[in-house]
Formats: C-alpha cells, structure tokens, sequence
C-alpha cells in the first residue's frame, strides 16, 4: 500500500505508531481535563445506589469545583445540616435554605476493584 498520496486527506498507518514522530496527536493530560481550577476542586467518592440511574455509581469518584454557581441540570453536592453529613442532588431538587457546597462537573468510574471497592494495585489482584 502506498503513503496516501493518491487518496488526499487520508493517511495509511501500517505497524506499531510512534508517537514522537506523529505531530497530528494532541496531548491529553488528564490534570487539566479534570481539575481546570486546581485551588477550588476536590474529589469524593460516592457512597450508595440513588445515582445509578444517572451513571453514578456506588465508589465512583466525583469532582467538585466549588468556584462554579449551580444552575438546572447540574449535580450538586450540599451540607446537610440534619444528618451532619453531604449529601448529593440534581439542581432543580435541592431541598429549600440549602447550602451548596459545589458543582459535580465529572465522574471516574473505575471498571476493575479490589475487593473493598479499592480499585486494583499491580500483583495484587
């Protein structure tokens, strides 16, 4: 097969790629896709099943920015001041004189745990 040059805009890749000598890669650096605002992100992992409908699930990990204002179809996290405990709800459906501690804006979910929920370690599965 040739290098592409009789099919323009399509490039042929044959054996292992290089990524040094591919510039047409971006780089992904998963620091600054999950946290943008390293001063104002935290990270909790989710207790429980309410959420499992939505994609959340019980020992995901949520990351909070608390410099973001809440508004309809965020998940927000909230202080409750009843249980002494936070607590996680869609937007739209905070309970009324509700503290907002922060705004989910993304979810790790890990496919493969220890047993505890702890996710895996090398050798010690």
């Amino acid at each position: 097969m040739s290098d592409g040059a009789e099919y323009p805009g399509i490039s042929v890749h044959s054996g292992f790629p290089n990524a040094a000598t591919d510039r047409s890669l971006e780089s992904l650096d998963l620091h600054q896709l999950l946290v943008p605002r390293p001063n104002s992100m935290f990270l909790f992992r989710i207790r429980g099943n309410d959420w499992d409908e939505v994609g959340i699930f019980d020992g995901d990990i949520a990351v909070i920015d608390r410099a973001l204002t809440g508004r309809v179809g965020d998940v927000i996290v909230w202080w409750n001041d009843r249980t002494g405990q936070f607590a996680v709800s869609q937007y739209q459906k905070l309970p009324a004189d509700t503290t907002i501690w922060g705004v989910v804006t993304t979810v790790v979910h890990q496919f493969r745990r220890r047993a505890g929920g702890k996710p895996t370690e090398q050798g010690n599965e």
